[in-house]
């Protein structure tokens, strides 16, 4: 194939830290047009709706074909996108956008203020089922001020409004489609972005073709990228190495070096905030005991688990999704190894001999079966008798998720700690799952994304 460049957003993926491989020679010089991109995922793309879709494969589709108002930087700050400029007023209760003319939808009808002003509606309501809602629920009023100028009008102040609006689920799609039934999302996706939906099979393929009328001139250089979803691990890494496909996202820790060693095959490690973590609902028995969360947390060695499960590749999150690469990055120490007190605090919480309970897996990505399989056999001494269950990936989204009451979750980074927080802790988060519900963190999340002073923020987001 000729020589090629990602023209947005480099793709991310993985736990703590990330290989992405890469086959062939990396482009040399200036860029050369045409040829044919191919990238392999484990996972399905289930859907094209951009203001629902939360899957790995999704989000990599669909950034090439949509764009948001803002989109973020390596070093998460915003850029423009479809917004070339913004100003916020009224102590960053008002923003203003100006937004990039002459830009077409790939059905070539105008981009205008009134497809963000539908966009945002369609967020903002409860029914569509957004994630992006949680991050965007301080907006009171969108305007459409005149076809180029939208203003946002917020309930509270919010300093980080340009940086919400990079949310991958808050690209902007035609208002005509945004009106019409939102299940037709589901298979067409109409946007701005670099490519165009082309060939759609939700579980095998994908074909995004160039944006003649992308608003960067010059860009895309390809001419096609072909996202080849595979639900065996390892035909995926087999296609790789045959050549078959160019790029392979997402490397099993186990297999990184092997794959790696390959010839033509450059491997790369990308750290992210990307983490994996036990979800214990706690309107639920027996996790409606603090002493059997605080007793299963203590029976877990974390350094040991990054090293038995990321054979090193990773590094321990202590408890904590603020990652190293957030702004207000609080050190928090990871709970000591103590089974010995951990079964103590069973016995306390009145289980004296010790707790039998399944533990659900999907089967993707497979480390979160992996690191199940590790809790077992470390939590064992402390008194847990797991017994860990691997299901499909769809059984798990569609029974398991949000509703179950012991699983292995999967998340990745948010772009702030006020998204992060939102997305899973508050009581209203977009993906809430352990039913912690704490007015009190509650509280300190909603006044540290209304100040806009940078001292009084660190502070609140300690405290929470």
């Amino acid at each position: 194939m000729t020589n090629f460049d990602i023209t947005r957003r480099g793709v991310v993926g993985g736990f703590a830290a990330v290989p992405l491989l890469a086959q062939g020679a990396a482009a040399q010089g200036t860029p050369r047009r045409g040829g044919t991109l191919k990238v392999s995922h484990s996972t399905s793309i289930l859907t094209l709706n951009v203001l629902q879709n939360s899957g790995p494969a999704e989000y990599l589709a669909l950034d090439m074909i949509y764009a948001g108002l803002t989109r973020l930087d390596r070093d998460m700050a915003p850029r423009p996108d479809l917004a070339v400029e913004w100003s916020g007023e009224n102590a960053a209760r008002t923003f203003t956008f100006k937004l990039r003319p002459n830009v077409k939808f790939h059905d070539g009808s105008p981009f205008t203020s009134q497809d963000v002003v539908a966009t945002i509606e369609a967020i903002l309501d409860p029914k569509t089922g957004s994630p992006a809602r949680a991050v965007l629920n301080m907006i009171d009023k969108v305007v459409a001020v005149d076809p180029l100028t939208v203003r946002f009008e917020l309930k509270s102040s919010f300093a980080d409004l340009p940086v919400s609006l990079a949310h991958a689920n808050a690209r902007i799609l035609p208002a005509a489609l945004v009106k019409g039934p939102l299940q037709a999302l589901n298979t067409r996706a109409i946007g701005t972005g670099p490519f165009k939906q082309e060939t759609y099979d939700s579980a095998r393929f994908m074909r995004l073709v160039r944006n003649p009328d992308y608003y960067v001139p010059g860009k895309p250089h390809l001419d096609a990228v072909e996202l080849y979803l595979f639900p065996d691990l390892a035909a995926e890494a087999a296609n790789f190495l045959s050549g078959a496909v160019d790029v392979m996202l997402d490397v099993q820790q186990a297999d990184f070096k092997r794959i790696a060693a390959a010839p033509g095959v450059q491997g790369q490690r990308v750290p992210s905030g990307r983490f994996v973590n036990i979800v214990m609902r706690q309107d639920s028995k027996p996790f409606d005991d603090a002493r059997v969360r605080q007793a299963l947390a203590m029976a877990v060695d974390r350094g040991m688990l990054v090293d038995l499960v990321l054979d090193g590749l990773g590094r321990p999150a202590a408890d904590n999704c603020v990652s190293p690469g957030y702004r207000y990055l609080v050190d928090t120490p990871a709970p000591k190894y103590d089974p010995a007190a951990a079964r103590r605090l069973l016995a306390e919480a009145g289980y004296p001999q010790g707790i039998k309970i399944p533990l659900i897996c999907s089967n993707r990505p497979a480390i979160r079966s992996q690191v199940g399989v590790a809790v077992k056999q470390m939590a064992q001494p402390a008194g847990f008798d797991i017994d860990v269950q691997t299901i499909p990936h769809d059984t798990y989204l569609a029974n398991v998720w949000r509703k179950g009451n012991f699983y292995i979750g999967y998340w990745g980074m948010q772009p702030t700690e006020d998204a992060a927080f939102t997305l899973l802790f508050t009581t209203d988060a977009a993906f809430a799952d352990t039913a912690w519900n704490n007015k009190e963190f509650d509280d300190l999340v909603a006044r540290g994304r209304a100040t806009l002073d940078d001292a009084e923020r660190r502070r609140l987001y300690t405290q929470a």
